[in-house]
């Protein structure tokens, strides 16, 4: 069962250092995102990898495909055309619609580490953790109405 990032809003601290691990992996391109909620919180929003991604069936060049086995949605930067489709598609906002070198840049969950996603490793908080189905439900992330700690962000 494939792996995906998940976040847990009432641990993460704003800190960014999901980005700058991502950017440092990419030459300066990070992609991962952050949200900005009423200026108060900032929450970093990765790809979801969906099951049936709505940014592949918008590419006009099929540059995003799904590996049914792994579950990994990635783009090719090679057939992309930077025409932001996939952005737009995207119900989670993930995909920058603002593009680097005209191409969309997409997780690819950091598949080239067997340790996973480095965005994962560097959270100095535990907010993001790289967990499978089964490990969600048990965990309940994102199931509490208060913060264990008023130093969090939520506190009530």
């Amino acid at each position: 069962m494939p792996k995906r990032i998940v976040l847990d809003l009432d641990l993460c601290c704003g800190c960014r250092s999901c980005e700058a691990a991502c950017k440092a992996a990419f030459k300066g391109e990070s992609r991962i995102r952050h949200g900005n909620i009423a200026q108060t919180a900032y929450l970093p929003l990765a790809c979801r990898h969906c099951k049936d991604p709505l940014c592949a069936a918008a590419c006009p060049v099929d540059a995003i495909t799904r590996d049914e086995e792994t579950g990994l949605v990635t783009r090719s930067a090679y057939i992309c055309i930077g025409c932001q489709s996939c952005a737009f598609a995207c119900p989670f906002g993930v995909i920058d619609a603002p593009l680097v070198r005209h191409i969309s840049q997409k997780c690819n969950l950091c598949k080239d580490r067997d340790e996973g996603p480095r965005c994962v490793a560097a959270c100095s908080s535990g907010a993001l953790q790289f967990l499978g189905e089964d490990e969600i439900k048990q965990r309940e992330i994102s199931m509490r109405f208060v913060s264990k700690h008023s130093f969090y962000r939520r506190s009530s």
